[in-house]
C-alpha cells in the first residue's frame, strides 16, 4: 500500500521509505494503529477504537495511541499531517490521496492615487518608531528565559550523551525536583541507545505534576515529546517502570 513516499508491507508490517530507502518495523502500537487506519481509509476512526486490544494483547492507552500517531508521520515526512489528519476531538482519518491546504485568492486592491504627503507625517512617524523600539526593548529584558536550576550530562551506553536541564519556581525546596532528576538520570545511563539528547524538567507549583520535553532525532528528523505525570500521593514518586515502558524512554 502506497503511503505518500512510502510503502506499507502489511505481511513484515514495515513501512519503506522509497526516496531514501530505510525500512522501519513497525512497534506493536504503530502497526496496530496504521492497520486500522488503512481498513477504514478517508473515514474517522476513534481514539476507542484505535486502543482496543485482542487476545495476544492488551489495549493501548491513549498516550500510546498519539505517539504511534506521532512517529508514523515523522516516518512518513513533510505532508504526513495532511495524510493522516486529526479530527479534533473525535480521532484520526488516513486519506489515501493526501488532501492540500487551500490557498486563499489574492484579492487585487483598486490603485488609489495620493497627493503630496504633509511635512508633519514622517516626524510623527519617526516618534512612533523610537517609542516602539524602546517598548520592544524593555519587554524583550522582561521576557528572558530564566536560568536553569541544574544542568547534568547523562552518558549512555553507545557514547551518545543526553543533556538533563531542570527548571524550577525558585532557588529553594527543589529537593523532589532533584530527587526525580537523578532517577531519570540513571535511567537514561542504562539505556544502550536512546533517540533523546535533551530533556527538559519542571515541576508544577503545587509539585503534583511533573512536566518532562525530550527533544532528539529520529530517522534523520528532529522529534519532541512533551509528557505531563500526575501524582497525588504522598510520597510522590512519578517515574515508575510501567510507565518508563509506555513512553519508551529507552529505544
Amino acid at each position: 500500500m502506497q503511503l505518500g513516499n512510502c510503502w506499507f508491507d502489511d505481511a513484515k508490517g514495515e513501512l519503506i521509505n522509497r526516496a531514501s530507502g530505510d525500512v522501519w518495523h513497525l512497534p506493536r502500537a504503530e502497526a496496530q494503529v496504521l492497520r486500522l487506519l488503512l481498513s477504514q481509509a478517508d473515514r474517522v476512526v476513534s481514539k476507542a477504537e484505535l486502543r482496543q486490544g485482542d487476545d495476544e494483547h492488551g489495549e493501548l492507552s491513549d498516550s500510546s495511541v498519539a505517539r504511534a500517531v506521532f512517529m508514523i508521520r515523522s516516518f512518513l515526512g513533510p505532508g504526513s499531517e495532511l495524510l493522516i489528519e486529526t479530527v479534533k476531538g473525535q480521532g484520526y482519518r488516513l486519506h489515501l490521496t493526501p488532501m492540500t491546504a487551500p490557498v486563499p485568492a489574492k484579492r487585487r486592491l483598486p490603485i488609489r492615487r495620493l497627493g503630496p504627503v504633509p511635512i508633519w507625517i514622517p516626524a510623527l512617524l519617526m516618534l512612533a518608531s523610537l517609542f516602539a523600539g524602546g517598548y520592544f526593548a524593555l519587554r524583550v529584558g522582561e521576557m528572558s528565559p530564566t536560568a536553569p536550576l541544574k544542568v547534568q550530562s547523562v552518558v549512555q551506553a553507545d557514547g551518545q550523551m543526553v543533556k538533563l536541564v531542570l527548571y524550577a519556581h525558585s532557588r529553594s525546596n527543589n529537593t523532589l525536583l532533584l530527587e526525580k532528576a537523578s532517577e531519570l538520570a540513571s535511567v537514561l545511563g542504562d539505556c544502550r541507545h536512546s533517540r533523546w539528547r535533551e530533556v527538559f524538567m519542571s515541576l508544577s507549583h503545587d509539585s503534583r505534576v511533573l512536566n518532562l520535553t525530550l527533544r532528539g532525532d529520529y530517522l534523520g528528523q528532529a522529534v519532541v515529546r512533551n509528557l505531563k505525570v500526575s501524582d497525588g500521593r504522598s510520597p510522590r514518586r512519578f517515574i515508575s517502570p510501567d510507565w518508563l515502558r509506555e513512553v519508551d524512554i529507552c529505544d
